[in-house]
């Protein structure tokens, strides 16, 4: 969808019209709706939007660990590239920076395996908010060849209760792909304040 909000003629001085807005147009978007990886990644990147727009701020600690393992790692496979030192004298230093590459990079699999899983957004805390005085955790999920996107919110705990939405695909979608962002934003804020008046499943 586009939107396009009227704005004054240029021939017009804008600051004696208090009326005058800005032109603000939101570009369509479209994607191949058979393939499903760039759907569930189109519908991710909306939910993180929507849930920003009601004024959840995004927790990007996991994020940050994430970035940091990556940067060692990286940081270990330059030494063992690139370190003046001829081999084999330089065994042992590039025993210890395999060594370290493998770590950092089996501790990275395991937060993305064991602690994200299927969490594409945490959140800060809301204390005006019962529900969100731990902050949120947003899941989804969405099946190769089925249709309904699952939506997941629950508090920022581990096996907290949850309240769980289900959207139709084809219901956002066109047949040829594009995208209705303001429709299916509207539903996941209502999926968002059903978990905040504690309409677990």
């Amino acid at each position: 969808k586009k939107k396009t909000v009227a704005a004054a003629s240029p021939d017009k001085d804008d600051s004696s019209n208090p009326e005058s807005e800005e032109v603000e147009e939101k570009q369509p978007f479209q994607c191949e709706i058979g393939d499903f990886i760039k759907v569930k990644q189109t519908l991710d990147e909306a939910v993180v939007k929507a849930v920003q727009d009601i004024d959840y701020t995004e927790n990007y600690y996991w994020d940050n660990v994430k970035l940091l393992l990556m940067v060692i790692a990286c940081a270990f496979a330059m030494v063992a590239q690139f370190f003046p030192m001829e081999f084999p004298k330089s065994r042992p230093l590039l025993g210890v920076c395999c060594f370290a590459y493998f770590v950092a990079s089996s501790i990275l699999q395991l937060i993305v395996t064991y602690i994200e899983k299927d969490c594409i957004m945490i959140t800060e805390p809301k204390v005006d908010i019962e529900a969100a005085s731990l902050g949120l955790r947003i899941r989804s999920n969405f099946p190769r060849f089925q249709y309904e996107y699952e939506l997941i919110v629950q508090k920022n705990l581990p096996e907290s209760p949850a309240s769980t939405s289900i959207f139709l695909v084809y219901k956002y979608f066109t047949e040829d792909g594009w995208f209705d962002e303001d429709s299916f934003a509207a539903d996941v804020a209502k999926a968002v304040r059903k978990f905040e008046a504690e309409k677990y499943d």
